[in-house]
């Protein structure tokens, strides 16, 4: 339910801030994204973790990911939590509040 409240959001920014962005989900054969928003070339990763203290393990999925792709198209990555305040994670994975959405830049 977590990870179907926090891609609702995204969904409605969408619509309402960005309507050329596309929202996928990314899967190769042993890891996961929950929410990738395409914007242009560049490409932000969210996973979602309903753990206020998502760690590193938690953005494994984010690393494979940026693998793929490579670091320069992968733009920001997150893990959308109800933690009450923005903490790093691993190095540029960010965990944030995923009651709301927030700035990916």
């Amino acid at each position: 339910l977590w990870e179907t409240y926090v891609v609702c959001q995204w969904l409605r920014w969408r619509d309402w801030h960005a309507p050329s962005a596309s929202l996928w989900y990314w899967r190769d054969r042993s890891h996961e994204v929950d929410l990738v928003v395409a914007r242009g070339q560049q490409l932000d990763a969210i996973e979602c973790k309903l753990s206020e203290r998502p760690t590193a393990g938690d953005a494994r999925g984010i690393e494979a990911l940026r693998g793929f792709y490579g670091e320069d198209t992968v733009r920001s990555a997150w893990i959308a939590c109800p933690a009450p305040v923005h903490h790093e994670v691993a190095p540029g994975v960010t965990a944030v509040s995923g009651w709301t959405t927030w700035d990916l830049s």
